[in-house]
């Protein structure tokens, strides 16, 4: 479950009302059609491939603004399993609702694709940057992004790989500042009209919602697939990538080759060690855990991230 991110860490506002969350699990009725001896890497693919388009037609990458309540609602109608070990875990996440419902008032839920902490921390930084309308922070950031691509390239990384990427995510602050612009304009232009309209009963939506049309083209924008959501999600992960790359002595401590840790997705990328004393291969790390789309976020990643764009995150 993963709230909003709270724009810099200067800011010192209190937590935000709205909660994002992820759906990591899906139901999936996988049929394969009889054919002349299908190898058995043939049938995964197949398989695979109706899970994505599965999760594709269930899932958009980010919802719309619903109640708090639907996480409460989601546990209760799943406590009623015959299972009593399901029946502790439906329990637990039921509670663990009731207490984020005293805190927050809404969430989004995310796709649960492996992309879902990146793409999670990417809606709730632009929309929290057109709700409050911080052109300053915008800025900082846009300037922090465009400047990037020295350091980046210092990292490892071929500029003609990541160009589009880069682009992209500079694109998406350049949008989302000209849609707070569009609706500070707006809200001065409805300020005026209602002023010089006071004894009229004018309902144009156009001057009524600036705020609520620049909030639906931003859902538009990262809903689309293939498009700027996946692109800025990828950008996210070679930031995070070169923030710990660039900062080992920060974040290798918190890196074991213990398999067992939280941070690897595999076993195999546990046993890429540096030498005998636990600590692992930065690079091999980023390129199989980091990376790679479809990849969980482990906590070293979301401390990287979070410190590399200079944001406060609260993990609930």
């Amino acid at each position: 479950t993963i709230p909003t991110p709270l724009g810099s860490a200067a800011l010192d506002d209190p937590p935000s009302t709205d909660l994002i969350t992820t759906t990591a699990t899906t139901t999936v009725t996988v049929t394969v059609t009889a054919m002349s001896s299908p190898t058995e890497h043939q049938l995964t693919e197949r398989q695979l491939q109706a899970i994505e388009d599965e999760i594709k037609s269930t899932q958009p990458l980010t919802s719309i603004r619903l109640p708090i309540d639907a996480l409460i609602h989601q546990y209760q109608s799943s406590s009623s399993s015959d299972d009593d070990d399901d029946l502790d875990d439906d329990n637990g996440f039921l509670q663990s609702a009731k207490l984020l419902a005293e805190k927050y008032t809404h969430l989004r839920r995310v796709r649960g694709d492996g992309n879902c902490y990146y793409r999670a921390f990417l809606y709730a930084l632009a929309e929290r940057l057109l709700r409050r309308m911080e052109g300053e922070e915008i800025s900082r950031l846009k300037d922090k992004v465009s400047n990037s691509m020295e350091w980046i390239c210092g990292n490892g990384y071929e500029a003609t790989t990541i160009d589009m990427f880069h682009e992209e995510m500079v694109d998406l602050f350049d949008f989302v500042a000209a849609l707070a612009y569009d609706v500070d304009s707006g809200n001065h232009h409805n300020h005026n009209h209602n002023n010089n309209n006071n004894n009229s009963n004018n309902n144009d939506n156009n001057y009524d919602h600036p705020l609520e049309d620049a909030l639906s083209k931003l859902h538009e924008r990262l809903n689309e697939e293939n498009a700027t959501s996946d692109y800025c999600t990828w950008f996210l992960r070679i930031l995070t990538a070169s923030q710990l790359k660039s900062h080992p002595d920060r974040y290798l401590p918190f890196l074991s080759a213990d398999s067992t840790d939280s941070s690897f997705t595999s076993a195999a990328a546990a046993t890429d060690r540096l030498g005998n004393d636990g600590t692992v291969d930065l690079s091999v790390f980023c390129a199989r855990e980091v990376e790679p789309m479809g990849k969980e976020c482990g906590m070293v990643q979301v401390a990287a991230l979070a410190e590399c764009l200079g944001a406060r995150v609260v993990i609930e």
